[in-house]
């Protein structure tokens, strides 16, 4: 189970009632990063795409997200970035 970060619970939940009653995300199209929890409390970063789930009449009964754990991807980058910084500060002397 992956669930947002408590501060994150307010914008979740307006998001997904908002969606809920529209039927418009704008996720739907593209991917979505975000931080996430996992059930043992330890982060992860994530990254996911959405589909609204409709009946026949077009009335909204759900969505479902494929998610992708990339945090090691995304800790990678950050060294990357780090480096780079330092290597500009020092031609930079």
């Amino acid at each position: 189970m992956v669930r947002p970060q408590p501060h994150y619970y307010p914008r979740h939940w307006d998001g997904y009632y908002r969606v809920m009653e529209s039927g418009v995300t704008k996720y739907q199209t593209g991917l979505f990063s975000s931080p996430g929890l996992r059930k043992d409390g330890s982060q992860v970063s994530l990254e996911f795409s959405m589909v609204l789930l409709k009946d026949e009449s077009g009335t909204m009964q759900g969505c479902a997200a494929i998610m992708r754990d990339v945090t090691a991807r995304w800790l990678k980058e950050k060294e990357l970035k780090q480096k780079l910084a330092d290597c500009e500060a020092q031609l930079a002397k």
